[in-house]
């Protein structure tokens, strides 16, 4: 890694750019297999599915917060 100062300099993106707005541009299927466990619980490539994930019944909600009840003081 290369300094400038004290501050190092960014490396450069390994991410291929233009293969990513060629994708974008033809609008290709993202790759999805429903038996693989890390690719989600959806299929991206269905609008249905998608919709139906983000509904306002999947959402998940912090719990509730209960007021903090002041401890007394010994006298």
């Amino acid at each position: 890694m290369k300094f400038k100062g004290t501050l190092p300099i960014a490396e450069p993106s390994l991410s291929d750019w233009e293969w990513v707005r060629e994708q974008i541009a033809t609008d290709a299927p993202i790759p999805y297999d429903s038996s693989d466990p890390d690719d989600g619980p959806y299929d991206p490539n269905d609008d249905d599915a998608v919709d139906r994930f983000l509904t306002e019944e999947n959402r998940v909600y912090p719990s509730a917060q209960t007021q903090k009840r002041p401890i007394p003081k010994a006298s």
